[in-house]
């Protein structure tokens, strides 16, 4: 576990952000500002920090859980979509029209309800109006820990394993949200991109860094990329074999999936991007030729992270008919540690289960 890099001169301006959110929550938790509950249970994923915990793979990770078992929906706000208002995503829906995440959803399990709205309690009510048979039986509320104006049935918050809370602060001069003890109101925490090898001493460091309640439950999660590539064009003919490699990555934490690359590829060049970075016409060319630099001198495939394809599925017609078959992404999955699963089901329907149908 690392310390978090703290921007020092900033923390004036911390301070003047944490009187806002500490105010906020005030009036929440006094019913001032008004949280509202719905017929049909909400588990809410979120965290605490900005970016980086491994959120979307959780989602993905309750989705596999649970839908075989109950008809789900997914509430988002679609984050940084070049769209207003209320979408209900479909299969042709794009990383613009929806964002990133929740595309990366719907692609993956397109028989689910994808709605992206800022407002999440326009779409809620949405879902809960729809007919019975289209209606969802459970409704996860991607990123709303900090939409309090939904009241989620079971909260679930995720913090990365190599960035210690405790050592953290507050935005702008650290990446906290909220104040660690905002914690508190989660009914669990994961402790996200542990690694394999995590030892009984580290565990009970993250405990007491923690600090949680007794009634909370700390569950630990790793992070584990498929053993093949996923071509982004699958209509293209196959890949030579390819002994050089361009990994480019546009999110919060980039390290362990070039990390992953580095052990699978003997020559690896390396870029990176800001989160949720939206691809221009600009980067676009400059990624053609230096792809075709590296391929003159050896074959050279692209492999990019899942978010990333989304968001260079839209520039296809840009590509040169030979880089269609050489671009590739690599799925990852969220996975409990320490045969956990069980518990962690228990815990979670057993919150809910008084809405859950029988």
């Amino acid at each position: 576990m690392d310390a978090p890099h703290i921007h020092k001169w900033l923390k004036p301006l911390s301070a003047l952000y944490g009187a806002g959110v500490r105010l906020r929550n005030y009036l929440f938790d006094k019913n001032v500002l008004k949280s509202v509950s719905y017929p049909l249970p909400i588990v809410c994923v979120g965290n605490i920090t900005v970016g980086g915990t491994g959120k979307t793979p959780h989602v993905e990770y309750l989705i596999r859980l649970l839908h075989t078992h109950y008809r789900l929906a997914v509430v988002s706000r679609g984050y940084k979509r070049k769209t207003k208002g209320m979408i209900i995503a479909s299969a042709d829906s794009s990383a613009q029209e929806i964002g990133d995440e929740p595309c990366q959803i719907k692609q993956k399990f397109p028989f689910l309800t994808v709605v992206v709205d800022a407002d999440r309690r326009r779409a809620i009510a949405y879902l809960c109006d729809l007919p019975s048979e289209q209606r969802p039986q459970l409704i996860l509320l991607d990123d709303g820990y900090q939409h309090r104006r939904v009241r989620a049935d079971f909260s679930i918050v995720l913090t990365d394993y190599n960035r210690i809370l405790s050592k953290d602060c507050l935005m702008p001069a650290g990446r906290l949200r909220e104040p660690i003890r905002a914690l508190h109101r989660a009914d669990t925490v994961i402790l996200t991109k542990c690694p394999s090898n995590l030892a009984p001493i580290e565990l009970r460091a993250a405990e007491r860094d923690l600090a949680l309640y007794p009634h909370q439950k700390l569950f630990f999660s790793q992070l584990c990329y498929q053993s093949e590539l996923t071509p982004l064009f699958p209509d293209q003919p196959l890949h030579p074999t390819a002994s050089s490699t361009l990994v480019i990555a546009g999110i919060a934490n980039s390290e362990p999936f070039f990390h992953e690359i580095r052990s699978r590829f003997p020559i690896v060049t390396e870029r990176i991007y800001p989160d949720h970075h939206e691809f221009t016409e600009k980067d676009i060319r400059i990624l053609i030729k230096e792809w075709s630099d590296l391929d003159r001198k050896e074959n050279t495939i692209i492999v990019c992270t899942e978010k990333d394809a989304m968001r260079l599925l839209l520039w296809r017609s840009s590509f040169p008919e030979k880089m269609l078959s050489r671009l590739f992404f690599l799925p990852v999955e969220a996975k409990l540690m320490f045969e956990q699963e069980c518990g962690f089901v228990n815990k979670l329907l057993g919150a809910i289960q008084n809405k859950l149908p029988s």
